[in-house]
């Protein structure tokens, strides 16, 4: 049985090579939301609410390669890697917004998150 889907996933992988199935059909090429006449913030929503993080990560991930001014991407983007507790990436991301988020409301939020995940980075640490 095994063998049997190896030879199909061969057969799928030589037609889209060649040509022969369209991107459409494929399920495996990732067709970024705006393409698909979806919001990605609204897309990455319904995925965390589903607790598919990685998906959520992905759609936030390309929408901020092409527009790497998008602010309320990179609320949800930081969001996110708390929940994937991606701590490396949180602590960078937060680095990149404190100066403009520094004293907002949001930036508390930021903080409080920081300090679970990462306690000894000094971003994190209020300011009396």
């Amino acid at each position: 049985m095994l063998g049997l889907a190896k030879i199909l996933a061969d057969k799928v992988q030589t037609s889209q090579e060649c040509g022969l199935l369209s991107h459409r059909l494929s399920p495996w090429r990732y067709v970024p939301p705006r393409e698909r006449l979806i919001d990605p913030i609204g897309e990455a929503e319904v995925f965390l609410a589903y607790g598919k993080r990685r998906e959520a990560f992905q759609v936030l991930s390309h929408t901020l390669r092409c527009e790497p001014d998008n602010l309320e991407a990179k609320m949800l983007l930081l969001q996110t890697l708390a929940y994937l507790r991606d701590i490396p990436g949180y602590c960078k991301l937060a680095r990149e917004l404190a100066p403009q988020l520094s004293g907002q409301p949001s930036w508390h939020t930021i903080c409080t998150a920081g300090q679970e995940l990462a306690p000894y980075e000094p971003l994190f640490m209020y300011q009396a």
